[in-house]
């Protein structure tokens, strides 16, 4: 179950390099179908989520030198009215040249979106369709409360199709090559699965 919070949007529509000029260093905003939309600061869930799955990604991408993983304040600039700030990102290697001084200049190959009350209807909606016309090849939408309400996309042609884990929970990633999720990681009892146990349980799977 998310928590409640809320969102601030200012209704005149503005470009992109609008949004670049106005938008202050010190607030998560996103302009969102040229709408600029400022969200609350996240809930210790969201954060102990991102923590976790930040590390794990970064770990693994660094050990086998795919490319380069961001966090949730750096901008993507997918349109002249679409610029988000996903909680986490990858671009391969062979695409870095996509990441500027200001942010990610196109789509990123894997994007992480760890939902909230005040974001889930964006991350299902408008944002959704935005990473799928861009070229996204893997979305991970993640309900930090439980698995209800967690969704996980891979390109399929022009379209992000729903995929499932299998029956132990494991999720092999198409943008990340060998990486292999276990989702029975992102909801534990009491702590986190230590980042090394991860990585080393992919290795044996």
């Amino acid at each position: 179950m998310l928590a409640q919070l809320t969102r601030v949007e200012i209704a005149e529509l503005m470009t992109a390099e609008e949004f670049f000029a106005f938008s202050p260093d010190d607030e998560k905003a996103e302009l969102i179908n040229g709408v600029y939309v400022v969200f609350p600061p996240p809930m210790d869930n969201h954060e102990k989520e991102y923590m976790f799955l930040l590390r794990l990604i970064g770990e693994f991408v660094e050990m086998y030198d795919l490319g380069e993983v961001r966090g949730s304040r750096t901008a993507v600039r997918l349109a002249d009215d679409q610029v988000f700030e996903p909680d986490i990102l990858f671009v391969a290697r062979e695409r870095q040249t996509i990441i500027q001084e200001r942010g990610i200049f196109g789509a990123p190959d894997l994007v992480v979106e760890i939902l909230s009350v005040s974001t889930a209807r964006y991350d299902r909606g408008e944002k959704f369709l935005a990473y799928q016309a861009a070229g996204v090849q893997e979305l991970w939408l993640i309900d930090p409360y439980g698995p209800a309400g967690t969704e996980f996309y891979q390109r399929q042609g022009n379209r992000l199709q729903p995929i499932m884990p299998d029956a132990d929970g494991w999720l092999p990633s198409l943008a990340l090559p060998a990486f292999r999720l276990n989702t029975t990681w992102l909801w534990p009892a009491d702590r986190f699965v230590k980042v090394q146990t991860a990585l080393k349980a992919m290795e044996n799977g």
